[in-house]
């Protein structure tokens, strides 16, 4: 058996012991159900729920017919129920070739969906696109496009971070390369990219990353190029959405979230109970929104966020796969770095000029937070219909709204009661050192959620794979944000017995394993490295150098964490 496995296993006496229902303990039903089957036995339930229907018990397993029964009146036996059919379905699985051309049908099916909605786009009630335009525009109207500092992203790209080598049309229009991709006067760095080839098309790589148990993640890798530009745009919109306003109207400062979800989080939490805000996911959210509807609600400045985007696509040939048009008919897929703020304030303006279409008092009662939304329950079915006449999608199947279920940013709670399972976010066998920390993350969560057996299996795992293929030992701590490889023990006790007394600080500290990454070494003469440097400093206002290139090898390096 895999380690995600004796985990489960352990787990089912966990829930077993917590519920007092003793038939579900040893009711493994295999690694297939728990992936696949388990997770839309959990839809099934919330559905159940949301619509104040009883359960079909012919559709549950028996070991989970009490459970089940239990779940669709009391939080805490939804909390346990969710824990077991959730717990596995997050896990990085290898999928089939059927599966991947499964998921790029779609992705291919909804690009044509967006070319269909941009070219019926009249269709559109005038007054609610009138209103969602000058919210955008309004927003916009802050942004300094020629004050952007550009730089590359973590993310992959399709050419070198280290050299340019294309000259895109659409970006040299508006950003030229001599003043934007180059150190200022410097003839060598100038001369290093003057014969890069010009090009008229943006093109990105459709490429297929592990995501969960349902199906791979599909990402349009973009060339360095692009990406330059793309950074400096999203940092600056982020900003302009950021900024305080001190007129009348609804504006998005506090209602739109790039980093932090707690806030959406804390309304999903009150709104289980209070019912006040409804909680809406948008399904295919990037992929959706086409580009004729950002350039309409964008007006003049459209231009500075479309000569960076790429308008057609190639499949990476190891997925074996033609599509049937290559050119991008939303703004952006994923891959784009502009694609979460661009996204966050179309889906803002469109929920408050339905509020404001429904006559709501509130308008701009509307939180976002990339493709999950939150608004007053009073007009959430209105908000619905006009989100998609836009061409957009709500997914039913993940909108909570009629019972006192809601789901946001990593929140789900149900009557006031945080039911938010644990989930598995490694490989089954946590094999590398970055499966052992998330292994230890796990193991962690467990503990602390009160599921003792399922901890102290993955715990025995972890100790076991830490020995045996690096000959360390796992240490105790009782700090929660160690970050790093330990067991956590809420016992103080356990924790002095590894702790040692730290010199600098005079205190106690429990030693933890972290992960170091190596660093990538760079030319002597890499004139694109100096010179994001010298814009990183300008960003960050430091006057140290960062350093850009994170590498995919790690090792182990020794740490240490307070004791509390």
């Amino acid at each position: 058996m895999h380690i995600i496995e004796h985990t489960f296993v352990s787990l089912l006496a966990d829930v077993a012991s917590q519920s007092g229902f003793s038939e579900i303990r040893g009711s493994y039903l295999g690694l297939h159900w728990s992936l696949h089957e388990a997770p839309k036995l959990e839809k099934q339930v919330l559905q159940w729920i949301e619509d104040g229907i009883p359960a079909v018990l012919d559709l549950v397993p028996p070991p989970l017919h009490r459970l089940v029964v239990a779940s669709l009146v009391d939080a805490n036996m939804l909390r346990l129920l969710r824990q077991l059919l959730l717990f596995s379905y997050k896990a990085s699985v290898t999928h089939d070739q059927n599966t991947t051309t499964e998921a790029l049908n779609a992705f291919d099916r909804v690009n044509r969906a967006a070319q269909e909605f941009g070219n019926n786009l009249a269709r559109v009630s005038p007054v609610l696109l009138d209103s969602a335009r000058r919210h955008c525009q309004s927003v916009l109207s802050r942004v300094r496009e020629y004050r952007i500092i550009p730089s590359h992203g973590p993310g992959a790209v399709t050419t070198s971070k280290e050299k340019w080598m294309h000259r895109y049309s659409s970006i040299e229009y508006l950003y030229p390369y001599s003043d934007w991709y180059c150190l200022y006067a410097n003839r060598d760095h100038a001369e290093s990219w003057s014969d890069a080839a010009d090009v008229e098309h943006i093109t990105a790589r459709l490429v297929a990353v592990p995501k969960d148990s349902r199906g791979p993640r599909l990402i349009c890798v973009h060339p360095s190029e692009a990406i330059w530009i793309q950074q400096g745009l999203r940092r600056e919109l982020e900003r302009a959405i950021s900024l305080q306003r001190y007129s009348m109207g609804p504006w998005p400062k506090n209602h739109i979230h790039f980093d932090d979800q707690s806030v959406n989080g804390k309304i999903a939490l009150l709104s289980s109970k209070s019912r006040r805000y409804a909680t809406l996911d948008m399904k295919e959210a990037s992929d959706r929104i086409s580009e004729s509807l950002v350039q309409v609600l964008f007006g003049r400045k459209y231009k500075w966020f479309g000569c960076c985007r790429a308008q057609k696509y190639v499949v990476d040939k190891q997925l074996n796969f033609q599509p049937l048009d290559d050119n991008i008919y939303s703004y952006a897929p994923m891959g784009n770095a502009t694609t979460f703020p661009v996204q966050s304030v179309v889906f803002w303006a469109i929920c408050v000029a339905s509020l404001q279409r429904q006559g709501f008092r509130q308008p701009g009662a509307v939180f976002v937070f990339g493709d999950d939304l939150e608004v007053p329950t009073a007009c959430v079915e209105g908000v619905i219909n006009d989100l998609e006449s836009f061409g957009l999608v709500v997914n039913r199947n993940k909108s909570f709204w009629r019972s006192h279920f809601r789901e946001s940013c990593g929140v789900d709670a149900f009557k006031g009661v945080n039911v938010t399972p644990v989930r598995w976010k490694t490989d089954f066998n946590a094999e590398h050192l970055t499966g052992l920390q998330a292994l230890s993350d796990i193991a962690m969560r467990l503990r602390i959620a009160g599921y003792d057996r399922a901890s102290s299996t993955a715990y025995a795992h972890l100790r076991y794979a830490l020995w045996s293929q690096h000959g360390k030992e796992v240490f105790f701590t009782n700090n929660s944000d160690h970050g790093g490889i330990a067991e956590y023990t809420p016992f103080a006790c356990d924790a002095f017995r590894d702790a040692f007394w730290h010199t600098g600080l005079h205190w106690f500290a429990n030693r933890v394993w972290r992960l170091k990454f190596k660093d990538h070494k760079v030319n002597d003469c890499d004139w694109n490295h100096i010179l994001e440097s010298v814009l990183s400093l300008e960003r960050a206002g430091s006057g140290e150098i960062p350093v850009r290139f994170v590498s995919r090898r790690t090792r182990l390096d020794r740490g240490w964490t307070m004791v509390q």
